[in-house]
């Protein structure tokens, strides 16, 4: 039997093939779908290896491509022949050579302008290497360093906030018709009611059209008697039903001119019972005066308000959350507010939040929230400066693992670098690398997100001299040279 089998393996044509029994037939069948899940597993975990390592390769390349590209001219480093001219040659001897821009062809920002690569301006900032000439210079320049501390996030966020005025409740007085101011009859910071009369107009366009209503009244009535006068002749058959129709089409056209000129009339605030040419402007909602730059004599169009209404009743607070908590606050939650210039001993003015922006604004990096706040008394005014404290302890209980603990540096080691926030972190002696990162809530000590790890050594005296080294047109003392080429 097994060598008939072993022989059938061995496909002999001149010997049949032994057949299987049901259950070798079942066995063999259950041997093979094992093979092939294996197969298929094996094949699987295959590819599931290839994406990952696909992926870190991109990555990879993505940090390359932003690393290597040179912010002031717009195309990557190791073939900006501005930066390298040595370069230059080879380019020409290729045939890839813009002479009129003096770039190689192919990535001439100005012929074949590229996007920057996601990341390029971050690599390009934190690339410039802050060497000291000589290590020993680190006492004398009086450079101090401080480590990187790890600590819970905080249950508040705090961030600068504004008074505003409720935008849903400010209302420009504009005029309809242009005309000129005749009359004033409020000032700057008068509470006025709804319809309360605060300038009176005259105008030309006006007064033509409070004339044009006199006229189409005047049509009106002629109409309504010529209709009347044709109706009673066609009752006794001396007028015909045409006559009739026209007659109720003159009716309709004069009482269509008269509802235009009321109209426009209403709408201005004018009344048209004397072609005057004057007419009123009136409030439309009750408030305080926050504006008047209407001047008696001057000429008034719907380019510029007369003046603006606002309802101090209630105010808006604006704050300005930081990138790097936004995704901490949530509508509800509650606000703490302190009004600079109040004593430390006053209560602080609480709401919720009411509204959160869809938006990081792209030049400060901060999130914008808003709380309405209750102000009866007017005590609250337009523009003035709070410091915000937000409740986000509801949304740190639900977080878990490091999503509650975070970076903490001295606030004397943040500097502004353009738009950006960095850090110089102390990599070896006399050597100092810009990090760029996210701040968040703190006062002394603040939160911040960027490549930091705990214990590194940030600049905090000095670090004003590190960032001035590394800004383009460096005016720095002279002591430090910047490698730009990275670590």
């Amino acid at each position: 039997m097994l060598g008939l089998a072993f022989t059938a393996f061995a496909c002999d044509a001149d010997t049949p093939a032994a057949v299987p029994t049901p259950s070798e037939s079942s066995a063999r069948a259950e041997h093979a779908e094992r093979d092939e899940h294996a197969e298929r597993d094996a094949h699987d975990e295959h590819d599931e290896h290839d994406e990952h390592a696909e992926r870190d390769e991109h990555a990879e390349h993505g940090e390359a491509a932003a690393a290597d590209w040179c912010m002031e001219h717009q195309l990557p480093e190791s073939k900006c022949t501005k930066c390298n001219p040595q370069l230059i040659d080879a380019f020409k001897a290729s045939g890839d050579y813009c002479e009129g821009h003096g770039f190689p062809e192919s990535v001439c920002p100005l012929c074949n302008p590229q996007d920057p690569p996601q990341g390029a301006e971050l690599a390009a900032i934190e690339a410039r290497i802050v060497r000291l000439r000589e290590p020993e210079l680190e006492g004398a320049s009086g450079i101090e360093t401080v480590a990187v501390r790890v600590g819970p996030k905080a249950a508040s966020v705090y961030c600068n906030a504004r008074i505003d005025f409720d935008a849903d409740a400010v209302a420009e007085l504009r005029p309809a018709l242009p005309g000129i101011v005749r009359e004033i009859r409020v000032e700057l910071g008068h509470q006025v009611e709804a319809g309360d009369p605060l300038f009176e107009l005259e105008s030309t366009r006006v007064g033509e059209t409070q004339g044009a209503l006199t006229i189409a009244r005047e049509r009106v009535r002629s109409a309504k008697a010529n209709l009347e006068r044709l109706e009673t002749l066609r009752a006794e058959a001396i007028a015909s039903a045409r006559q009739v129709e026209l007659a109720k089409r003159e009716l309709a056209s004069a009482e269509a001119e008269v509802a235009t000129a009321r109209a426009t009339l209403r709408m201005s605030g004018a009344r048209g019972h004397t072609p005057s040419g004057r007419y009123l402007l009136r409030a439309p909602i009750a408030g305080v005066v926050i504006d008047r730059p209407a001047r008696l004599g001057g000429l008034a169009t719907d380019q510029q308000a007369l003046a603006t209404i606002a309802d101090t009743s209630r105010m808006w607070a604006l704050c300005e959350v930081p990138e790097a908590e936004a995704s901490r606050v949530a509508l509800g939650q509650r606000i703490e507010l302190r009004l600079q210039g109040r004593g430390a001993s006053e209560p602080p003015l609480q709401a919720q939040l009411s509204w959160i922006a869809a938006r990081i604004d792209p030049r400060t990096r901060t999130l914008a929230v808003r709380a309405e706040l209750p102000n009866p008394e007017g005590h609250l005014r337009a523009h003035q400066f709070a410091r915000a404290s937000i409740s986000v302890h509801d949304a740190d209980d639900q977080a878990t693992g490091d999503g509650l603990r975070t970076s903490l540096v001295p606030r004397d080691a943040l500097q502004r670098f353009d738009e950006h926030q960095l850090v110089f972190v102390r990599t070896a002696p006399g050597v100092y690398a810009p990090r760029v990162v996210t701040v968040g809530a703190g006062d002394a000590w603040v939160q911040v997100e960027g490549r930091l790890e705990p214990g590194d050594q940030v600049v905090t005296t000095g670090a004003v001299l590190l960032r001035t080294e590394i800004m383009p047109g460096s005016i720095g003392a002279g002591c430090c040279e910047v490698d730009e080429g990275g670590e």
